[in-house]
């Protein structure tokens, strides 16, 4: 029976150019990732890190302070306040197993195709388990690691950016008490969300605070009114809203109550860039694409000038206030999300590559055979990416 794999025996042309290689095998991984394209967009697309030497692995990131009013007088005592705030994110691996067997007879078999069963099959093996890859990627929400019946599975990107919130009250001062240490710094910015907003404040604005202690904070309509605490620039709403909470992170959900808009897609932008990311490639459902181009084109066709010729193009790439973001179809996402990447911050480890199980006995008159492997995302910097959630389908 012919192998499934034929072996170039000469000299490497991918290894040493000094040397040669004889019987060099070949790198299954690619195989894996190159399969299937229409379906491993994202394994494509996100960048590959040394490997992993554990089941679950952790990194750090770091919070930069905002800007400050930075004067000091000209003669005077060196002061040494605590420095750094470094977060650590933390993943596991996830262990991806494929495998079948085929009858001796029915690979033996004379069909009317030319290639093999267990050629084919194998094929079809590494191709679901690209596909597999990349539902986990797409899908996961959790994070976990193996523990008595509950398997081990890898935090996909609904993971890194579900929404962040913490519980807080707003005082019609604009001192706003959080339920927890909110570690912000003077100079931060929030976002709140509510079930009704404190009357003069808005989910969609941006707010400086200036810190009171660890769980109070002063809001201010600029950085320099937070930094200089500007009376003027306090924020005072005239009443205190019900289920107050701080956005953290970049993401906005829209509750299922509605279908997004420019206005939302230039929203979590601007959370993006003004937390140091730019998120250039949107990827979102087919459905969603459409009204995407949709709601493109219909900008453009309005600031088009009077008499030109009507627009009637697929528009891909959208041109906002906040950068230039290109838009993909994705035929694993639903219509409830659209996730903006900074592609630069997203990564697989793998701990094992997948790789063909060897040394499978013949115990019956069948050929057996098997892929696994082990893989895990890493986001290095979440609040470099944006997400709209709840969208209404």
């Amino acid at each position: 029976m012919p192998a499934d794999v034929v072996r170039n025996l000469g000299p490497s042309t991918s290894q040493s150019s000094t040397g040669t290689a004889i019987g060099h095998a070949e790198d299954l991984e690619p195989v894996v990732l190159n399969i299937d394209p229409s379906m491993t967009i994202l394994m494509n697309k996100f960048g590959r890190l040394k490997k992993a030497k554990e089941l679950d692995w952790s990194w750090f990131l770091e919070h930069l302070e905002p800007p400050q009013e930075n004067a000091w007088p000209e003669m005077m005592e060196y002061t040494f306040p605590d420095v750094g705030s470094l977060r650590m994110l933390r993943n596991y691996q996830q262990h991806l197993y494929k495998a079948g067997k085929i009858t001796d007879a029915q690979n033996q078999s004379e069909k009317a195709y030319s290639q093999e069963d267990i050629a084919r099959e194998k094929m079809n093996i590494l191709t679901q388990i690209g596909r597999d890859t990349e539902f986990a990627i797409v899908k996961n929400t959790i994070s976990r690691g193996e523990s008595g019946n509950q398997v081990a599975m890898t935090g996909g990107v609904p993971f890194f950016m579900s929404k962040d919130e913490m519980e807080c009250t707003v005082a019609i001062t604009g001192i706003v008490t959080t339920t927890e240490d909110h570690k912000l710094k003077t100079g931060d910015f929030v976002y709140l969300q509510a079930d009704t907003m404190p009357e003069g404040m808005d989910s969609e604005d941006v707010y400086y605070i200036r810190v009171l202690s660890d769980k109070t904070f002063q809001l201010y309509d600029s950085i320099e009114g937070a930094v200089k605490d500007i009376a003027s620039e306090k924020v005072a709403p005239t009443s205190t809203g019900t289920s107050v909470k701080i956005v953290l992170n970049n993401v906005y959900d829209l509750g299922g109550e509605e279908d997004f808009t420019l206005d939302h897609v230039n929203h979590v932008l601007e959370l993006a860039k003004r937390r140091g990311g730019n998120p250039t490639e949107a990827y979102m459902s087919t459905k969603k694409f459409s009204r995407f181009n949709n709601l493109v084109n219909a900008l453009v066709t309005t600031n088009r000038k009077s008499g030109e010729n009507k627009v009637d193009m697929v528009t891909t790439t959208y041109i906002g206030p906040n950068g230039i973001v290109n838009a993909h179809a994705h035929q694993m996402y639903s219509d409830k999300r659209i996730d903006f990447y900074d592609m630069q911050y997203w990564h697989l480890k793998y701990f094992s590559p997948i790789h063909w199980v060897t040394g499978l006995a013949k115990t019956g008159t069948y050929e057996k055979f098997a892929a696994e492997g082990w893989v895990g995302l890493q986001a290095s910097q979440p609040l470099s990416s944006a997400s709209l959630t709840g969208i209404k389908r």
